[in-house]
Parts: C-alpha cells; sequence; structure tokens
C-alpha cells in the first residue's frame, strides 16, 4: 500500500512538473498496436508514438518480382539499399525510395572467367572504401566479395588452419571494418564471429559470448576439477550462445546481439578492438522488461534480438524476433521508443523478421513470410525526442531544456525528459529544481550530485550567518561556564564540608 501511494505521488508530482495535467497521454492515431515505453519502475505504460508505418514494399512494387525469404537488408555510402533475396538466390539494389530495383546480381564472375550463382545467400556488406559487396553465400558454405560488376575479386571458403576446428563454414552475416578485415557469423559456431584479414587468410575469433555463471555451470566446473579425463569427456559441456548478427558504427566497434542467450549481459554488446563489452557496466535490460505482450504475441515470448543498426547519430536500433518489435536506444543505452507489432496490418509482422536497417528519420524492417520490406517514419513527437536526446548527449544540456520541456508536455511520463531536465538545471546551476526532477525520475546519482551542489551553494549563501550564530554560540558557552563558576564559588559551605575543612586544620 505504501509502494503504490509513493507511486501514486510521484506521478502527479511529476505531471504537475510538466505541466500535463490535462494532456491526453493517447498513442499515435495512426497506428493500430499499442504503443508503450516504461516508467522509472520499469512498468510499460503507455506513450506517444516516436515512428509510424508509412508502408510496405514488396519485389512486385519494385518491378524485380516477388521476393522470397529476404534475409538481410543493408544500405550503402551512397544511399543505396542492398536486400538479400534469399530464396531467388540474388541480391537486388533499389534507390533510397524503394521505387525501383536498379539492379540485380545473380550471375557473377569467377576470375577464371567462369560464371557462379548464389544459393541461398543470408547476409550482405557494401564497404564504403571499395564499393566492394561481400556476400555471405551459405548454402554454397563461403564468402564472396564483389565488385560493382559482379567480378568477384575474393572468395573465402573453409581455413585451412589448425586454429579453426570447426568441421562446417556456413557465412551468415558479415561486416567490414575501415582496414578490411572481414568478420563472418557462423552458423553454428559459439567461438564469436570468425575473423579474416583483407586477403581472407584466418586471423581467430572476435567478441565470443561468455558463459553464464548458473548453479549447473558452477556445480560442473567443480565436478571437473574431481573427476577423471573419462568422466568429463560423457559429461555434459557449457557452451556459451553465438553471435546472432552484427553491425560496425564510424569508430570501429562492433556491436552484436544473441538471439538465443542465456545471459541479458550478451543480449546486445559493443564490443571494442580487444574483445571487451563496454555495455558491461551499464544497468540496462535490452528487450522487453516484463512479459507485456499485445493480442499478435504468446504470453510467454522471451526477448530474442536478430540484427541491430547503428544509425548516423549512434542510435541502437535492435530487432526483436518474438514480438516483432524494434527497441531504439540511445548511445548511452536510454530506451528512446518501442514500435512494431506481430499483426496482418501495415506496421506488423510476422514472426520471421530478418534485418532492421535506417537512413535519416526513417527505419527499414525486412520480412521473410510477408515478404516485404516495412518502412517506418518518424513523428513530430519522435524528432523532438531526437532533437532532445542529440543536444543531451552532446553535452548541451540547457539547449536541451526547451526540448525536453516540449516532450513533457506531450508526454508526461518519458522518464529521459525529466533526466535531460534535471541535468539541464544542474548545468544553470538551478541545483533545488534539479533534486526536484531527478527525484521524480528516480534518478539518485543525479540527484546526490544536485544535493551537494545545493548544499555547498547554501553554505556559501549563509556563511556569514553560520560564522556569526557560530561565535555567538561559543561566546555564550564560555559565559555560561564563567557564570556557573563564580556562581559555585559564591554559594555557602554545607556541614560536609565545613567538617571536612575542620579536619584538614
Amino acid at each position: 500500500m505504501q509502494n503504490t501511494t509513493k507511486r501514486l505521488a510521484a506521478v502527479l508530482a511529476g505531471a504537475l512538473a510538466a505541466g500535463v495535467l490535462a494532456a491526453p497521454l493517447t498513442v499515435s492515431a495512426q497506428e493500430h498496436y499499442r504503443v508503450y515505453n516504461y516508467d522509472r519502475w520499469n512498468d510499460a505504460i503507455p506513450s506517444q508514438a516516436g515512428y509510424q508505418a508509412a508502408r510496405a514494399v514488396s519485389g512486385l512494387d519494385l518491378g524485380c518480382g516477388a521476393f522470397n525469404t529476404p534475409s538481410d537488408l543493408f544500405r550503402d555510402a551512397n544511399d543505396q539499399f542492398y536486400i538479400v533475396d534469399s530464396g531467388n538466390n540474388r541480391i537486388v539494389v533499389t534507390d533510397e525510395q524503394f521505387t525501383s530495383a536498379t539492379e540485380i546480381y545473380d550471375i557473377f564472375e569467377m576470375p577464371d572467367g567462369s560464371e557462379t550463382t548464389l544459393n541461398a545467400p543470408e547476409g550482405i556488406y557494401v564497404s564504403e572504401y571499395t564499393g566492394w559487396m561481400y556476400i555471405a553465400d551459405t548454402g554454397n558454405s563461403r564468402l564472396l566479395v564483389v565488385d560493382s560488376d559482379g567480378v568477384v575479386q575474393l572468395e573465402i571458403t573453409r581455413p585451412d588452419s589448425t586454429m579453426y576446428e570447426n568441421e562446417t563454414f556456413k557465412p551468415q552475416k558479415v561486416v567490414v571494418d575501415k582496414a578490411g578485415n572481414i568478420y563472418m557469423v557462423l552458423n553454428n559456431i559459439t567461438n564469436g564471429a570468425a575473423m579474416c584479414n583483407s586477403d581472407g587468410e584466418f586471423q581467430g575469433y572476435f567478441g565470443a559470448n561468455a558463459v553464464e555463471a548458473t548453479a549447473e555451470v558452477v556445480a560442473n566446473y567443480f565436478w571437473n576439477l574431481i573427476a577423471t579425463d573419462e568422466m568429463r569427456a560423457n559429461s555434459s559441456r557449457n557452451v556459451a550462445a553465438g553471435i546472432t548478427n552484427f553491425d560496425i558504427d564510424e569508430e570501429g566497434f562492433i556491436y552484436t546481439v544473441t538471439q538465443s542467450s542465456a545471459s541479458e549481459s550478451d543480449r546486445v554488446k559493443k564490443v571494442n578492438p580487444a574483445g571487451v563489452n563496454l555495455f558491461s557496466s551499464l544497468e540496462v535490460t535490452f528487450g522487453d522488461l516484463t512479459s507485456l505482450v499485445d493480442s499478435g504475441a504468446s504470453e510467454d515470448a522471451v526477448t530474442q534480438m536478430v540484427d541491430i543498426d547503428v544509425d548516423d547519430e549512434g542510435r541502437l536500433n535492435c530487432l526483436d524476433l518474438s514480438s516483432g518489435r524494434v527497441f531504439q536506444y540511445d548511445e548511452d543505452g536510454n530506451l528512446l521508443f518501442i514500435f512494431g507489432t506481430t499483426a496482418d496490418q501495415v506496421g506488423g509482422f510476422s514472426m520471421k523478421v530478418s534485418a532492421v536497417e535506417t537512413m535519416d528519420s526513417r527505419i527499414y524492417v525486412t520480412d521473410t513470410m510477408k515478404n516485404t520490406i516495412t518502412i517506418f517514419e518518424e513523428t513530430e513527437f519522435g524528432s523532438i525526442v531526437h532533437e532532445a536526446v542529440s543536444l543531451y548527449n552532446d553535452g548541451y544540456y540547457t539547449e536541451a531544456l526547451e526540448p525536453w520541456q516540449e516532450v513533457l508536455r506531450r508526454d508526461g511520463n518519458y522518464r529521459m525528459a525529466y533526466m535531460g531536465i534535471s541535468s539541464a538545471l544542474y548545468n544553470e546551476g538551478n541545483y533545488k529544481e534539479s533534486m526536484r526532477y531527478a527525484k521524480i525520475a528516480e534518478w539518485p546519482a543525479q540527484y546526490d550530485k544536485a544535493f551537494e551542489g545545493y548544499r555547498a551553494e547554501w553554505l556559501d549563501q549563509n556563511f556569514t550567518w553560520i560564522v556569526v550564530g557560530g561565535v555567538v554560540l561559543i561566546a555564550g558557552g564560555i559565559a555560561l561556564h564563567i557564570r556557573n563558576k563564580k556562581k559555585k564559588k559564591n554559594q555557602p559551605k554545607n556541614l560536609i564540608e565545613m567538617l571536612h575543612e575542620g579536619e584538614e586544620a
């Protein structure tokens, strides 16, 4: 009861702080599904839509024939989109408006002049430096590096290396860094992404997930310490989940997602060149925090991230297979928006979403069962939030104050707005108000920081009175002590004291 009262009081305080008591907290009229976000207690609440579905595009719309299980989507440096049409064994290129197919790659020329075709390809990456396509030709157990004319520059097959201990070589997804190093997600490989240099030579593994320290794992560890070799061979092995997909940003950091990981820390990772997960210190859970679902998803749905895209502003767009939703976060892991669902209407997906890509204010999601690509456009509310977040993350807290206030006028439960306003007020030296907004946001670190500033400010403003008061108290104490001493000295002696003095005489 006390907890409920506390939450209600905080909600009312938040509404008063934002001045939005009369503002309706309804979802966008354009979306047919429930739009929600999470509050400071991690409860799902209605929210304003940051994106809305504009249209769904099929192969027929592009004039290249129907798609058949499109499995990947990539935007190159020239804003062309490459669609991996797996079932049709081809790569379809379209313009940024998705009006027509500008190129179809289904036959490639090998270095010896012979022709080759794809077999169930699943991934593609296009280098902004060379314009070459890196195609995960999964069914043919190879990775092809192809120029814009369809000529194969490099073919990577199973490495002939003692470091590569796997019998199969099934590339599924691929990214390439500035140095030309190639990273591949391989089917049924749990060691991390396979890494090759620009010549296709196998270098090792990168970004492997850790085995979660469950009770079973800990028990097996101690059992193996005392077990014989034969007993170890017959015992079950604890293996980390393999990477499902990844993306790379302009600075060379690789972001990975893992669909079946039991560990939330491996669900979404930002990995530096040394293989260290920079998100490990973040207190964030990527995906749904509860089993909240709408009518199109299973009540027991568990987040299964199948793709990630880092947009030009550093925002993370994570695609969840189980719910058909996109979860968008800022560069620090703060949740911005949730959109999409499993449904038949535009903006809804089957249980086979496969890829997410971005360009400017639009987000594109590939559905392998509907054989379409859905285009989401940023709403006015989304634009205001993104402006505020961009200013906030760049350190322009004061400049971000006005857009954050506008966010609260539209959605009084948007937690990050309270955080942004608290930071802006702190930066302006308004520590008391900063404390108030930090308290509403349930942000103890900022509250403590603002409290220290408020305390220092109060001490500075009242220093003279504090000194005067201290001097008065000390002087009063001394005077009282002297007075009591004199009073005691002039007091008549009692009978015991007089007898004691007589004995001494």
